[in-house]
Protein backbone atom coordinates (compact mmCIF):
# COMPACT_ATOMS: atom_id res chain seq x y z
CA UNK A 1 0.00 0.00 0.00
CA UNK A 2 1.65 3.30 -0.82
CA UNK A 3 0.59 6.35 0.97
CA UNK A 4 0.81 9.75 -0.19
CA UNK A 5 3.40 10.97 2.33
CA UNK A 6 2.08 14.70 2.66
CA UNK A 7 -1.28 14.34 3.14
CA UNK A 8 -3.30 16.40 5.76
CA UNK A 9 -5.01 15.46 8.76
CA UNK A 10 -8.47 16.83 8.37
CA UNK A 11 -9.05 19.99 11.03
CA UNK A 12 -11.29 20.91 13.26
CA UNK A 13 -13.54 23.82 12.33
CA UNK A 14 -13.49 26.89 14.71
CA UNK A 15 -16.73 26.01 15.53
CA UNK A 16 -16.11 22.48 16.74
CA UNK A 17 -12.99 23.35 18.03
CA UNK A 18 -14.92 25.60 20.69
CA UNK A 19 -17.18 22.62 21.29
CA UNK A 20 -14.79 20.43 22.09
CA UNK A 21 -13.09 23.36 24.42
CA UNK A 22 -16.76 23.58 26.06
CA UNK A 23 -16.89 19.95 26.51
CA UNK A 24 -13.99 20.00 28.59
CA UNK A 25 -14.58 23.12 30.26
CA UNK A 26 -17.98 21.77 31.90
CA UNK A 27 -16.18 18.84 33.46
CA UNK A 28 -12.58 20.62 34.49
CA UNK A 29 -13.61 23.73 36.03
CA UNK A 30 -15.99 21.63 38.51
CA UNK A 31 -13.10 19.52 39.26
CA UNK A 32 -11.32 21.98 39.98
CA UNK A 33 -13.52 23.98 42.16
CA UNK A 34 -14.45 21.15 44.27
CA UNK A 35 -10.50 19.76 44.70
CA UNK A 36 -9.86 23.60 45.67
CA UNK A 37 -12.79 24.43 47.95
CA UNK A 38 -13.33 20.99 49.21
CA UNK A 39 -11.12 18.13 48.51
CA UNK A 40 -7.52 20.04 49.46
CA UNK A 41 -8.84 21.59 52.56
CA UNK A 42 -10.62 18.55 54.04
CA UNK A 43 -7.60 16.33 52.85
CA UNK A 44 -4.93 18.91 54.62
CA UNK A 45 -7.12 18.80 58.09
CA UNK A 46 -7.00 15.15 57.88
CA UNK A 47 -2.90 14.65 57.29
CA UNK A 48 -2.72 16.74 60.36
CA UNK A 49 -4.18 14.44 62.95
CA UNK A 50 -3.71 11.27 60.70
CA UNK A 51 -2.14 10.01 63.43
CA UNK A 52 -5.45 9.88 65.45
CA UNK A 53 -7.39 7.57 63.53
CA UNK A 54 -7.32 3.74 63.03
CA UNK A 55 -9.27 1.71 61.26
CA UNK A 56 -7.82 -1.80 62.48
CA UNK A 57 -6.41 -2.98 59.26
CA UNK A 58 -4.78 0.40 58.65
CA UNK A 59 -4.23 3.94 60.43
CA UNK A 60 -4.59 6.65 58.71
CA UNK A 61 -0.91 7.55 58.82
CA UNK A 62 -0.64 5.06 56.57
CA UNK A 63 -3.89 5.75 54.44
CA UNK A 64 -2.21 9.30 53.60
CA UNK A 65 1.09 7.76 52.81
CA UNK A 66 -0.81 5.21 50.27
CA UNK A 67 -2.69 7.88 49.10
CA UNK A 68 0.31 9.86 47.94
CA UNK A 69 3.00 6.91 47.06
CA UNK A 70 0.43 4.66 45.53
CA UNK A 71 -2.81 6.51 44.49
CA UNK A 72 -1.40 9.12 42.90
CA UNK A 73 0.80 7.57 40.42
CA UNK A 74 -2.10 5.35 39.44
CA UNK A 75 -4.79 7.93 39.54
CA UNK A 76 -2.17 10.00 37.15
CA UNK A 77 -1.80 6.75 34.49
CA UNK A 78 -5.39 6.10 34.66
CA UNK A 79 -6.09 9.62 33.64
CA UNK A 80 -3.49 9.07 31.26
CA UNK A 81 -4.69 6.14 29.66
CA UNK A 82 -8.33 7.19 29.66
CA UNK A 83 -7.11 10.32 27.77
CA UNK A 84 -4.46 9.10 25.31
CA UNK A 85 -3.84 4.98 26.23
CA UNK A 86 -6.30 3.31 24.22
CA UNK A 87 -5.68 6.03 21.17
CA UNK A 88 -1.94 4.87 21.59
CA UNK A 89 -2.30 1.26 20.93
CA UNK A 90 -4.60 2.12 17.80
CA UNK A 91 -1.86 3.88 16.23
CA UNK A 92 0.99 1.54 16.85
CA UNK A 93 -1.17 -1.48 16.04
CA UNK A 94 -2.13 0.73 12.54
CA UNK A 95 0.98 2.96 11.71
CA UNK A 96 -0.47 5.70 11.73
CA UNK A 97 -1.40 9.02 13.28
CA UNK A 98 -3.45 10.61 13.58
CA UNK A 99 -5.89 7.99 13.12
CA UNK A 100 -7.87 7.63 10.26
CA UNK A 101 -11.11 10.27 10.22
CA UNK A 102 -9.43 11.79 13.41
CA UNK A 103 -9.81 15.61 13.69
CA UNK A 104 -6.78 18.07 14.55
CA UNK A 105 -6.74 21.55 15.93
CA UNK A 106 -3.91 22.67 13.20
CA UNK A 107 -2.37 21.66 10.17
CA UNK A 108 -0.91 18.30 11.05
CA UNK A 109 0.78 16.09 8.14
CA UNK A 110 -0.13 12.44 8.78
CA UNK A 111 2.80 10.43 9.57
CA UNK A 112 2.71 6.52 8.85
CA UNK A 113 4.81 3.34 10.40
CA UNK A 114 7.55 3.83 12.75
CA UNK A 115 7.32 7.81 12.87
CA UNK A 116 4.10 7.51 13.43
CA UNK A 117 4.39 5.15 16.75
CA UNK A 118 7.27 7.19 18.97
CA UNK A 119 4.87 9.39 20.58
CA UNK A 120 2.29 6.56 21.21
CA UNK A 121 5.19 4.44 22.83
CA UNK A 122 6.18 7.54 24.83
CA UNK A 123 3.17 7.58 26.60
CA UNK A 124 3.00 3.64 27.28
CA UNK A 125 6.48 4.04 28.35
CA UNK A 126 5.17 6.81 30.97
CA UNK A 127 2.04 4.53 31.59
CA UNK A 128 4.25 1.62 32.93
CA UNK A 129 6.78 4.00 34.78
CA UNK A 130 3.32 5.63 36.79
CA UNK A 131 2.50 2.19 37.58
CA UNK A 132 6.50 1.08 38.55
CA UNK A 133 6.08 4.32 40.49
CA UNK A 134 3.12 2.65 42.83
CA UNK A 135 4.44 -0.31 42.99
CA UNK A 136 7.73 1.02 44.34
CA UNK A 137 5.43 3.30 47.01
CA UNK A 138 3.71 0.39 48.11
CA UNK A 139 7.35 -1.09 49.26
CA UNK A 140 8.33 2.45 49.99
CA UNK A 141 5.08 2.95 52.27
CA UNK A 142 5.86 0.12 54.05
CA UNK A 143 9.57 1.36 54.83
CA UNK A 144 8.51 4.33 56.10
CA UNK A 145 5.59 2.65 57.86
CA UNK A 146 7.94 0.44 60.29
CA UNK A 147 10.12 3.48 61.32
CA UNK A 148 7.14 5.32 62.82
CA UNK A 149 6.42 4.96 66.54
CA UNK A 150 2.90 5.33 67.12
CA UNK A 151 1.83 8.51 69.36
CA UNK A 152 -1.25 9.66 69.73
CA UNK A 153 -0.42 12.47 72.26
CA UNK A 154 -2.36 15.71 70.56
CA UNK A 155 -5.79 13.73 69.74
Amino acid sequence: MVHNMSKLAPEYTSQEALRVLAFHLVWAVPVVVIAKLWFIPWFAEYADRAHCYDYGFITGTQLILYAGFVGIPITFAMIVFAFEGIRSLKVIRLGQDPLLGEKVFRTTKIRYGLRAGVQSVIVLLLLAGLLGLSVKGLFFVDEIVADIAPSADDC
